[in-house]
């Protein structure tokens, strides 16, 4: 028959072992709890965060929402631009291939009683440049608002630039043209209000020159102007010596 001490000696021995046996398996208790808790949507009724990154599962990124220190540059063919102009927090979409493909940006800063703002939401053309978005510029209160349809060129920026470069040395032409329209962006469409304060449809040709305009002034005047390539009008609706509406 065992002695008390025994008995107790026995007892102590069996509380090590069950001590030992929870010590081992609790770090993989709280691994599988951890893991089971990332699986579970999370709520939160507040969030500061500088920036944040929406990516696929192969890690490529779809989508950023950054503050302006941390709104990454544009990313052209895998290549990451300085952004120009004012810095600004905005959110930016990505394609499959990593390159912006649109945006929704605004920013404004003032200084010595004057001040400069301005908004876009924009989207681009397949690993190019922005070909519809709507904008808000605004400096001291001379302010245009509108949509914009552009052109972009389907040529890589390194073709751009030789087309550009090409058509400078070029007289005026169809030649001319033809290479300028793949060079430089073309503003095809815009529709919202100009600086003067007009109400203005402008239809540009495909080198961007403006064709066609329509507008209806502050003042109620209504005008439809139509113009060659230089800019010059050739006829206007309402004839400039027609009597004006009332």
């Amino acid at each position: 028959m065992e002695t008390r001490l025994e008995r107790d000696i026995r007892i102590l021995k069996n509380m090590d072992t069950a001590i030992a046996t929870l010590l081992i398996a609790l770090p993989s208790f709280v691994g599988l709890t951890a893991m089971a808790a990332q699986t579970r949507n999370q709520k939160f009724d507040e969030i500061d965060v500088e920036r944040i990154n929406i990516v696929e599962r192969d890690g490529t990124i779809t989508l950023v929402i950054a503050n302006k220190e941390r709104l990454p540059g544009p990313v052209v063919g895998g290549k990451t631009y300085e952004r120009v102009g004012l810095k600004s927090p905005g959110i930016l979409f990505y394609n499959d291939k990593g390159n912006e493909s649109g945006g929704l940006r605004t920013a404004s800063t003032e200084g010595s009683g004057k001040y400069v703002a301005g908004g876009g939401l924009a989207f681009d053309k397949y690993d190019g440049d922005e070909v519809i978005g709507m904008r808000y510029n605004d400096e001291n209160g001379s302010r245009t608002v509108g949509l914009r349809i552009l052109d972009q060129p389907d040529a890589p920026a390194e073709e751009q630039k030789r087309n550009l470069d090409e058509a400078r040395n070029l007289p005026p032409g169809p030649e001319r043209d033809a290479l300028r329209q793949q060079a430089v962006v073309s503003p095809r469409v815009f529709v919202g209000r100009s600086a003067d304060r007009s109400a203005t449809v402008t239809l540009s040709d495909a080198n961007g020159r403006p064709r066609l305009r329509m507008s209806v002034a502050a003042s109620g005047e209504a005008k439809l102007e139509f113009l060659d390539v230089d800019g010059k009008v050739l006829q206007s609706l309402p004839a400039p010596d027609a009597p004006k509406a009332k």
